[in-house]
């Protein structure tokens, strides 16, 4: 397995290697082609001009002299031609305007007549300055009267500096001009343009102009090498590759200005000439540099990169033939391809000119390298004066375009930062809410989000340590039943405000009056099941036979008023006592049976009964059967007539469900009714029902007569359901029973959970016709002047009228006064539970007044309509 492993790894790194290879290619290679072209011009220049020129033997240094007022003009020949030839005193000399000393590019040498007048009678020591130190070979001679040359120590970028006769950048020269006419000779050797800006001065005058001409030129290069060093950390930093071509283009600019300047030659490489050989190396990377900046720097088509790589091929064309002197590959066609790049650049740049920020930069950087490239071109075809500023044209115009694009990369860099701050207080901040988050998923994991009490979880957690190790505890599931209520009254900002006071009093008092034997959830006496609902435990202490007396305090302590600024209410609490583990092998069953305990509501707190866990396992089950038995048919309607109690005629029916369960057999509405209205399961009961009653509707007339009704009995639920009203109208619509054949019976103590809502709803329904019945009179505790804000139409009397009724006159008043507050409101009188002979027949003298009970009728089944069989067409 270790050899497959190191096998694995081997393979993993040949693959990885190639990659890092590509990855630092790409990176450093504008600077790897930096120093492959440089390499390539000083190989070039060692092995093609390796003896082209020898330094000459210099006789001893003249005293200086200059002239002045110089005449120039220029013949295509060598000075030893010339010499030879004599040609000096020939007419075919070319003449150059005055200031105009550049010719242009010739592969020849090129010789310079300059006349020179001394008016007086003294001669005159001065020095001849060329102001070109970039050119390759200069040689000077001086024509006597006698019409003899004197040769003058040859100079040029090719020899050493030491090979100067004044140490300058510049060509000097000490000469003596007799008075009246002299000539000077200058043959010129350039690989570049031709030209001789000659000047004739005082020695002084020399040093203090070229003092301040190699101050401002000395300035710009060192904003260059800044510019140059700070792109360079700006590359290392930033990791960005595509910006090292701006230092390219920088280094190039500066090893230029060295050269054309004669500043390397005086202070860097004074020993190497060979270095001055690289200016056609230099100047086509420029162009180069300039072409893998652009798409780097700013987007750029995918055509254009595709252009401006072709230029930049080009120009590494001309980089590799300028050196070798190929034809048709020299300096000129390179000017050419130059200003062409810079065009096609400036284009670019223009386009994106007013919606990008960056290509202004570039915009101006391209025209000052374009303005002294133009200016150098003229300068080089004498169509522009020579002078230090021309002659320094294209450096400064590249200067500037660097700098520019410097700044430019600055503020990239800066605002580089800024994100990189905005990324790193946003990911900080990001930490922080992480943080925080998890704090409160935390919290929300363990605690309840209003109580701020440990939650379920929580009390599981601490008891499941508890049955772990086999330790007996007493758990208490203590229910707040006026909860709901008093938050309808309060609002639920107020209630939970309160229960969170009361549950803070709550836990203190039974961290004191439990002591030790507390069990403690996450730190807290108490735990919140949701908001009405809270537990706590103990642990069972057998010996001390103390639990009784606790319960006892908490149940005294619970059963007082609570009390919170100007509030003092009763909670209403019911507490459920389960011990673990005779009552719950695990929390669950535990929390079950301290549940069940607490909805016995004959006291405040109730200890489990196993006994009753049968009724409570059926409890459960029905609830969970309810929607089932509605539509598999184990739920049906049984009819109960109500007769006119004189005449025996039936006026309506009552609908009584009934339920056949498959496991319980039959279970009376008693049994599960309440339980359902507690739940929330009675609404679609009550609605099933109508539905089924109006289908029988039609059965029930054609039995009754068509002047029969139905009732059906409706709970305070369905009372709140705010559609409730649309609902019944669409199942009367459904099956076409007019709204007054059907007849909801309204309990007593249902109008009075929330009798504005129900007052609201009743009247809704006695405007769409239904009638309305007040079920159950007799039982609930309502008032009868709110019973005579509800619009009924029939008043129920309870059975509980009728007991003992014959045997009791005080109870055949009372009879007597429900049946005149019947009449009182108008509203037809029934009365329930009749089962007696003797009690219809005392019945029979009230007028007007109905029934209902066995005496009359047992609720019956509808037997079920013969299917009618049609022929498949």
């Amino acid at each position: 397995m270790d050899s497959s492993a190191g096998h694995t790894e081997d393979k993993d790194a040949r693959v990885q290697q190639p990659r890092r290879t590509r990855l630092f290619l790409r990176r450093w290679s504008p600077f790897l082609l930096l120093i492959l072209a440089f390499g390539y011009g000083l190989l070039a220049t060692t092995i093609l001009n390796t003896g082209l020129l020898k330094p000459e033997a210099t006789s001893s240094r003249p005293p200086p002299i200059a002239v002045e007022s110089p005449q120039t003009h220029y013949l295509t020949k060598s000075l030893t031609e010339v010499l030879d030839q004599q040609r000096w005193l020939d007419d075919n000399w070319q003449p150059i305007p005055e200031n105009r000393s550049g010719l242009g590019y010739f592969s020849v040498p090129v010789t310079f007549r300059v006349t020179l007048n001394n008016p007086g009678d003294q001669p005159l020591r001065k020095w001849a300055v060329v102001s070109a130190p970039s050119l390759d070979y200069i040689q000077p001679a001086v024509i006597g009267e006698d019409g003899s040359a004197s040769l003058l120590p040859a100079m040029g970028d090719l020899y050493p500096f030491d090979h100067r006769t004044i140490a300058l950048p510049q060509w000097v020269w000490p000469i003596t001009l007799p008075p009246g006419s002299s000539i000077l000779l200058f043959e010129v050797r350039n690989a570049g343009p031709t030209m001789l800006p000659l000047s004739i001065l005082e020695p002084d005058t020399v040093i203090s102009e070229s003092a301040g001409t190699l101050a401002w030129k000395a300035s710009i290069t060192g904003l260059l090498v800044f510019a140059l060093l700070f792109n360079l950390s700006i590359v290392v930093k930033m990791k960005r590759p595509g910006l090292a071509w701006l230092s390219v283009l920088m280094f190039s600019l500066v090893y230029s200005q060295l050269v054309m300047e004669g500043f390397g030659l005086w202070y860097l490489w004074p020993n190497l000439p060979e270095m001055n050989r690289l200016l056609n190396i230099t100047l086509p990377l420029c162009l180069i540099a300039l072409c893998q900046f652009t798409p780097h720097f700013m987007p750029v088509p995918r055509n254009a990169v595709r252009i401006l790589f072709g230029i930049s091929v080009l120009a590494f064309v001309h980089l590799l033939a300028i050196p070798l002197g190929l034809p048709l590959l020299g300096q000129g066609s390179f000017l050419l391809l130059a200003m062409a790049g810079g065009t096609m650049i400036l284009g670019l740049v223009l386009r994106q000119f007013s919606s990008h920020v960056y290509a202004r930069y570039y915009a101006l950087s391209i025209l000052a390298i374009l303005a002294g490239s133009l200016i150098s071109s003229l300068r080089t075809i004498g169509w522009v004066p020579i002078n230090s500023l021309t002659d320094s044209a294209f450096f400064l115009g590249a200067a500037a375009g660097s700098l520019i694009l410097t700044s430019a990369v600055g503020r990239q860099m800066f605002e580089e930062r800024k994100r990189r701050m905005k990324s790193d207080i946003r990911a900080q901040q990001e930490q922080r809410l992480r943080t925080l988050v998890e704090q409160d998923y935390d919290r929300l994991l363990k605690t309840h989000r209003i109580t701020g009490k440990p939650n379920r979880a929580m009390l599981e957690e601490s008891l499941d340590a508890l049955d772990s190790r086999k330790q007996p505890y007493t758990l208490g599931l203590i229910r707040l039943e006026r909860f709901n209520e008093i938050e309808q009254a309060l609002g639920y900002r107020t209630t939970e405000e309160l229960l969170k006071s009361y549950l803070r009093h709550l836990n203190s008092f039974l961290k004191q009056l439990l002591g030790d034997r507390l069990v403690m959830i996450n730190g807290y006496a108490i735990a919140s099941i949701d908001t009405a609902t809270h537990a706590f435990a103990l642990h069972r202490d057998e010996a001390s036979g103390a639990t009784g007396e606790i319960l006892g305090e908490l149940t005294n302590w619970l059963e007082e008023n609570f009390r919170e600024g100007r509030f003092a209410f009763s909670w209403s609490a019911s507490v459920g006592i389960a011990h673990a583990p005779e009552h719950g092998d695990d929390v669950a069953s535990a929390l079950s049976s301290a549940g069940f305990a607490a909805l016995d509501r004959r006291q405040t707190l109730t200890v489990y009964d196993p006994a009753i866990a049968e009724w409570q396992y059926r409890q459960q089950v029905l609830m969970l059967d309810v929607e089932g038995a509605l539509r598999n048919g184990e739920m049906w309607l049984e009819y109960q007539p109500k007769v006119c109690i004189r005449d025996k005629r039936t006026e309506s029916l009552e609908a009584l469900i009934r339920w056949q369960h498959p496991e319980f057999g039959p279970v009376p509405p008693a049994h599960w009714v309440p339980l359902a209205e507690q739940v929330g399961m009675i609404h679609p009961v009550t609605l099933w029902v109508m539905d089924r009653a109006c289908q029988d509707h039609g059965q029930l007339k054609d039995r009754h007569g068509e002047h029969v009704s139905i009732a059906v009995n409706v709970s305070a639920k369905d009372l709140s359901h705010p559609d409730f009203h649309e609902e019944v109208i669409a199942i009367t619509r459904h099956h076409g029973t007019r709204p007054e054949n059907l007849i909801l019976e309204i309990t007593e103590t249902a109008m009075m959970v929330d009798a504005t809502a129900a007052r609201t709803m009743i009247r809704t329904l006695s405007q769409a016709g239904f009638r309305i019945a007040l079920d159950d009179f007799g039982t609930g505790h309502s008032s009868l002047g709110t019973l005579a804000t509800f619009d009924l139409d029939e008043l129920k009397i309870d059975r509980s009228f009728l007991k003992d009724i014959l045997q009791h006159p005080t109870r055949q008043r009372i009879f007597r006064a429900a049946l005149e507050l019947g009449d009182a409101l108008d509203l037809d009188v029934v009365v329930e539970g009749v089962e007696d002979e003797s009690i219809a027949i005392w019945l029979q003298q009230f007028p007007g007044l109905y029934g209902q009970g066995y005496y009359w009728a047992r609720p019956e089944r509808l037997a079920p309509q013969p299917r009618t069989l049609t022929a498949d067409r």
